[in-house]
């Protein structure tokens, strides 16, 4: 079972890089690498910390576990000693990847950009109840093929008013099937 990315990626048809490819087909996974995770002023650190991203660090250890779980995939991101995880599924009547974060719950596109994936945020809602637009985190991020082959991204989220939740990049590698 592919994850909610790689069935998007599939209705429409988007061309994305092989290692990006490889990364949302697999079932489930483990993957290593290293990470740069940066935060904003005070009141956007602690609103990053109730959504349980991770504190800012220069260069950190970094690893991702997926695993499949009712109608969608569970995802663990180590960073240093910090862990996020989130529940990624694939909204039917929406035609939209779903990530919840706990009580937070964010609907989100693709689309291609350059040579990568770029995802946008389309909604966030809390606790059920959709958000307004000024209430709505934006989000610059994107997946790509390094320049050594390996499955790079670059992911933010920034709140109107507040700015820089979090923003994290870096890079693992992506075996080849066997």
């Amino acid at each position: 079972m592919s994850d909610a990315f790689a069935r998007i990626v599939a209705e429409k048809g988007l061309r994305v890089p092989s290692v990006v490819a490889r990364f949302h087909a697999a079932d489930t996974g483990r993957y290593r690498g290293s990470a740069k995770v940066e935060g904003g002023n005070l009141v956007a650190r602690l609103i990053a910390r109730f959504a349980g991203f991770p504190p800012p660090g220069l260069t950190v250890d970094f690893e991702i576990t997926t695993r499949p779980e009712g109608e969608g995939h569970l995802w663990s991101r180590r960073f240093g000693r910090s862990t996020t995880s989130s529940y990624l599924r694939y909204d039917n009547g929406r035609h939209c990847a779903v990530e919840s974060f706990g009580p937070i719950r964010i609907e989100m596109g693709l689309r291609m950009q350059g040579e990568g994936l770029a995802v946008d945020v389309l909604r966030t809602c809390f606790m059920g109840i959709p958000l307004p637009v000024w209430l709505t985190p934006r989000s610059v991020s994107s997946e790509f093929e390094t320049s050594q082959g390996d499955f790079g991204f670059d992911i933010s989220a920034s709140l109107p008013g507040v700015g820089l939740l979090v923003r994290y990049q870096g890079s693992f590698e992506v075996p080849m099937p066997r």
